[in-house]
């Protein structure tokens, strides 16, 4: 299973390397999700246009302790081992689709 969600996660940062370079992803290359650094301001945006995709994202807001001071940090949270392996591919060109145009 570890090699399989490894795939998925290189298949992920390739993919954002070559269509959003703009896009980066943060945290350690282990685990189930991966953290997606976005352009400020656009957190919302890009989770409406996911959830149009028909993709269940969430943003790095909905983590933080509502006391803390607002993040300058607009962040998504992929669960990129949720797909199915048949549907992986096209969930990923869904959020590839629901990314902002390169800067």
């Amino acid at each position: 299973m570890r090699l399989r969600y490894r795939r998925r996660r290189d298949q992920l940062v390739a993919a954002l390397a070559d269509r959003a370079p703009h896009v980066h992803v943060s945290g350690i290359a282990a685990g189930l999700h991966a953290v997606l650094e976005l352009p400020p301001g656009t957190e919302q945006s890009i989770l409406q246009g996911a959830r149009w995709q028909g993709l269940a994202l969430e943003g790095l807001s909905r983590f933080r302790d509502p006391a803390a001071p607002p993040a300058s940090r607009d962040a998504l949270v992929v669960a990129y081992g949720t797909p199915p392996d048949h549907s992986f591919a096209g969930a990923l060109d869904a959020l590839l689709r629901a990314l902002p145009a390169g800067e």
